[in-house]
């Protein structure tokens, strides 16, 4: 078994491949960097929440060895404030931790000490995004650009947002959702386009897909790739942000009802209001034509049929109020009260467990994957916990 340290090493060390030559062209303050054609594509990795642009929660990484051991990656302290608390659960790139905290950026290493930490006089809760070899980052005022071997701000604009899922990385492009989904270029800052709806947003090559709830009501919105509005639906009190995947777009709401819409026409594919779990604070995973549906306050997670809607297989899981994460064959969930579990993604067989009161695991909020582990966001003062 790797040690805890290589373990995010080697899952980071594609990233260095990807977007090498793309970080060393960019410059601070630069309002044109010398790069040709556009960024290198993001790397294969959990780059931002949700694990990729689509918040898909997909992972090409190995679930943790049944007799795994965790150790906590500690973000340093603020002199004012003491320790420092993570915001969001982390982005992964270049055998770093990305995470967002209360007044900036930490880059957390297994060990001692933060790789570096950015204090930005603004509050981040969102989950950063890595991409064209740099770490993007939206605050409540302010969007950056953060070199990641130094934490060195290369490009700030005014904007951004409180959402976990604001910040999207595809193609050479950053998406942040704001009072509508706000489009820049990833090495400038130059803003291409914005629209008027939707705070949470998932992207992909069909288009732009934004979610709200206020004043009661839950919408979604789809956009064109250039910002063209496509459709608006009014679907309940929408939580967490849209999934998009092979042509499909699926959101729930707070009292658990999926919806599966149509990524160009928003014409609805099924709905599926018929699950026993409780309210919903996150969102949805999906691979190989399952969507995992977390229990949310229930006991309850389900595996239900993407191109139907139809219940695959239930499991008794406790509370889950974090996405999923779902491997090649397996899913993983955050027991919020018990600890970690992996499951079979096909069948939903259970297959092992690491109990939170063994592992010192906290009040789990949500799971981050790196080779042969995950990242465990414990919340309060337990903070991230590596289980490698």
């Amino acid at each position: 078994m790797p040690s805890r340290r290589a373990a995010l090493i080697a899952f980071g060390t594609g990233v260095a491949a990807a977007t090498a030559g793309c970080l060393e062209q960019l410059q601070p303050g630069a309002t044109k960097p010398p790069i040709d054609g556009p960024c290198a594509p993001a790397p294969e990795t959990w780059s931002t929440a949700g694990g990729d642009a689509g918040r898909t929660g997909q992972t090409a990484t190995a679930a943790p060895p049944a007799d795994a051991d965790s150790s906590p990656l500690r973000l340093g302290t603020r002199e004012e404030s003491g320790r420092r608390l993570a915001s969001s659960t982390p982005a992964i790139g270049n055998g770093t931790a990305f995470v967002s905290v209360a007044g900036g950026v930490v880059a957390a290493m297994p060990g001692d000490e933060p790789r570096w930490a950015a204090d930005l006089e603004d509050q981040f809760d969102a989950v950063p995004a890595v991409g064209c070899g740099v770490v993007f980052a939206a605050g409540l005022n302010e969007t950056v650009a953060l070199d990641p071997d130094t934490g060195e701000v290369l490009w700030r604009r005014d904007g951004g947002s409180h959402e976990e899922t604001t910040v999207a990385y595809r193609d050479g492009t950053l998406y942040v959702g704001t009072h509508g989904p706000r489009v820049l270029d990833a090495r400038t800052g130059e803003e291409r386009w914005r629209a008027d709806g939707g705070q949470t947003l998932a992207v992909s090559d069909d288009g732009v897909y934004a979610a709200e709830f206020s004043n009661g009501e839950g919408d979604l919105y789809g956009y064109d790739p250039d910002g063209e509005e496509r459709f608006h639906l009014s679907l309940g009190k929408i939580v967490g942000s849209p999934t998009v995947a092979d042509g499909t777009v699926y959101v729930v709401d707070n009292d658990g009802t999926v919806h599966a819409v149509d990524a160009v026409t928003g014409a609805m594919d099924w709905s599926q209001s018929s699950l026993d779990n409780g309210k919903l604070f996150t969102g949805l995973a999906v691979r190989d034509g399952t969507l995992v549906l977390p229990a949310g306050h229930g006991s309850t997670s389900y595996g239900i049929d993407t191109a139907t809607g139809e219940v695959l297989w239930a499991q008794q899981t406790a509370m889950v109020t974090g996405r999923p994460v779902v491997g090649p064959d397996w899913v993983a969930f955050g027991r919020t009260n018990v600890g970690v579990a992996v499951y079979d993604l096909e069948t939903g067989e259970h297959r092992r467990t690491w109990s939170r009161e063994a592992y010192d695991l906290g009040v789990i909020r949500g799971l981050v994957p790196v080779q042969d582990g995950l990242i465990v966001d414990g919340g309060g003062p337990t903070g991230l916990s590596l289980l490698s």
